[in-house]
This record gives C-alpha cells, sequence and structure tokens, in this order.
C-alpha cells in the first residue's frame, strides 16, 4: 500500500517541496516527517486549470496553508506546489504568510486575448462548488494573486505547472520559450509590475516612485522618479496606494498617454496641509484620470506625448511599446 513522504529541500534561490511516493515496506522514517507535516503537504487534487472545464470536484480549500501541493491527473513523482506569498522581517531569513481564511475556490488559467505571455493562474474566491461567481484571491497589497507565465516559464518550481498548461493547450510551447528568453536576466518577476499593453493594470505606491517593466521584443524599463513627488527636494506628500493603468487619450491627433487610477487600496492622505501644498499632482481619486496642476493652478489630466515630450527618453520609449503593442485606439 503506497503512502506520501514529503521532503522539504531548500537551496539558495528557490525553495522547492517534492512528494514522493514510495512503498511502505521499504520506506525509513524521515527526521522532516511529522503527523503535521503528512497533513500540511497532503496533495490536492486537480482535473484542470481550463475555466472552462472546471467541475465541482476542482472546489479546494487553501485556507490557512502556506504551501499546497497540487495533484493533477497525470502521474507524477514530484508534485507543483503553490504558495499564498512570502516576506522578510528584519532579522528573519524567510518568513512566509498562509493563505487566509476562508481561501476557498477554483484554480484556473486566466488569458490574456490582446498579449499571448500576459497570462497567469489566478484562484476565484466561492462559498460554493460553482466557479460562475466570486472573485480572485488578494495579495495583501489588495494586487490579485497570481502567478505568471513568465514565472512559471523561467522559475524551476513552477515548471510543472507550465507543463500542465501546455498538456492542456492552454499555452504553446514557443510562448513558453518566449518568456524565458525574455526574462532570462531577471533575478525576480513581479507581476503587479509587469506591464504587456496599455490594458495591463499594475500597482501603484504615492509614497514612491513609479518602477515598472514593460515587456516587448525585449524587456524595458520604466521609471518615474517624480511623478508622486515635488521634485525640487524629493518628498512625496500623498500616502496610500492603488491599482492603475495607463490608457491613451480620446483626441486621436496626437499619441497620449494618461494614468487612470482604476482601484484605491490603501486610502489616499496628504502628509501636510493643504494651504503647505506645493506638489502638482492632485489627490487621487478612484476610477477618475491622474490629475495635476500647473504653476497658474490651472489642472487637468498627466498626459504624456510618447512622440514629441522627450521623446528620445526611456519613459517615451517604453510607453511606445505599450502603446504599439495595444489595439489601435
Amino acid at each position: 500500500m503506497s503512502t506520501l513522504q514529503v521532503w522539504a529541500l531548500r537551496c539558495p534561490m528557490h525553495s522547492f517541496i517534492y512528494i514522493r511516493r514510495y512503498s511502505a515496506d521499504a520506506a525509513t522514517e524521515s527526521p522532516l516527517e511529522s503527523v503535521d507535516t503528512q497533513n500540511r503537504w497532503s496533495a490536492t487534487k486537480i482535473s484542470t486549470l481550463n475555466p472552462s472545464r472546471i467541475r465541482p470536484t476542482d472546489h479546494i480549500d487553501l485556507s490557512w496553508k502556506t504551501q499546497a501541493a497540487l495533484d493533477f491527473p497525470v502521474q507524477t513523482t514530484i508534485y507543483p506546489t503553490i504558495r499564498y506569498t512570502a516576506h522578510r522581517p528584519p532579522g528573519q531569513i524567510h518568513a512566509e504568510i498562509p493563505f487566509p481564511a476562508r481561501s476557498r475556490g477554483f484554480l484556473y488559467y486566466q488569458s490574456d486575448p490582446h498579449a499571448a505571455l500576459a497570462g497567469s493562474i489566478r484562484f476565484r474566491l466561492t462559498t460554493n462548488d460553482s466557479s460562475s461567481r466570486g472573485q480572485d484571491l488578494r495579495l495583501p497589497s489588495g494586487f490579485p494573486w497570481q502567478i505568471s507565465l513568465a514565472q512559471m516559464a523561467y522559475r524551476s518550481e513552477h515548471a510543472f505547472m507550465a507543463e500542465q498548461l501546455g498538456r492542456e493547450r492552454l499555452v504553446t510551447p514557443e510562448e513558453l520559450t518566449r518568456c524565458r528568453d525574455l526574462f532570462a536576466q531577471r533575478k525576480q518577476i513581479y507581476p503587479q509590475y509587469t506591464l504587456f499593453g496599455l490594458h495591463s493594470t499594475f500597482l501603484v505606491n504615492f509614497s514612491r516612485a513609479v518602477c515598472l517593466t514593460v515587456v516587448g521584443e525585449a524587456l524595458h524599463d520604466l521609471t518615474m522618479s517624480n511623478l508622486f513627488a515635488v521634485s525640487r527636494n524629493r518628498y512625496f506628500p500623498w500616502t496610500g496606494s492603488a491599482v492603475a493603468r495607463f490608457e491613451p487619450s480620446v483626441f486621436p491627433e496626437r499619441r497620449v498617454i494618461h494614468m487612470r487610477i482604476v482601484e484605491i487600496l490603501e486610502p489616499v492622505a496628504c502628509k501636510v496641509d493643504a494651504a503647505n501644498y506645493t506638489g502638482r499632482v492632485l489627490q487621487p481619486q478612484e476610477g477618475q484620470l491622474l490629475t495635476i496642476q500647473n504653476p497658474s493652478g490651472i489642472s487637468g489630466p498627466w498626459a504624456y506625448d510618447i512622440d514629441n515630450d522627450r521623446p528620445t527618453s526611456k519613459v517615451a520609449a517604453s510607453l511606445r511599446v505599450l502603446w504599439d503593442n495595444s489595439p489601435t485606439p
């Protein structure tokens, strides 16, 4: 009779969880093994990542687990694992945050009709065994939890997820190879800061510079250090965070890009009195374009003309890639 044995092996770059079937007659007890470990790492059966083929039996509970091993129909001796997130408090090498309470629902692959490489695995929270309702699990930052295709293609601990997507024909070998080639030199991949087109949403913190990765034929670094700062002393008067996206101007005669605040995640507040505020960015409002004011007090949407505003800059080059990757406005 077979059972499961868990081996937790760590290396400097990644953490791997191996779950191997073995014969009970030939087994020897591992010092890593315990009742708690066996319960914690028992593999969860999943039949598909295709949202159109999800079954009621694919409804799983990840509540309070720091990691979960997945058992797909294809026989394997090593199961892929997923984590909620990890952080490193001062003085600790590695500390993991478990999935929140009521993390019950379905894993599925969300494809992007405008960018084949922008797909990701997400977790749809539902209270029952139907995947037609609910919302995606979020990280502590408020951005959706996800494992991007780039992460699956590039990072070895997600290789089995990529293989499953290939078996289900949700991605092609060419797309995986393209991701590996593009991100080969990146030590870390952050989906919340990776953009494929003007439709891509990203995480913005009003107390920091905007630092994004734009995906085209190559990777481009899009950095706007002073967007939310009082530029003469690099002071950031606003606090809070949001989901944002770039979008084209409604006027077709020029290629102008605006920024829309899609959703406020952390409440926005100003660290100075209104009478003493000298910054150009007005308070960000959910659902509205980011608004700035000039020295004369005239306000309007933040705008970047990608052909005329410092056209040789890295910002202009990155925004042109986003424009060219997007459907014609």
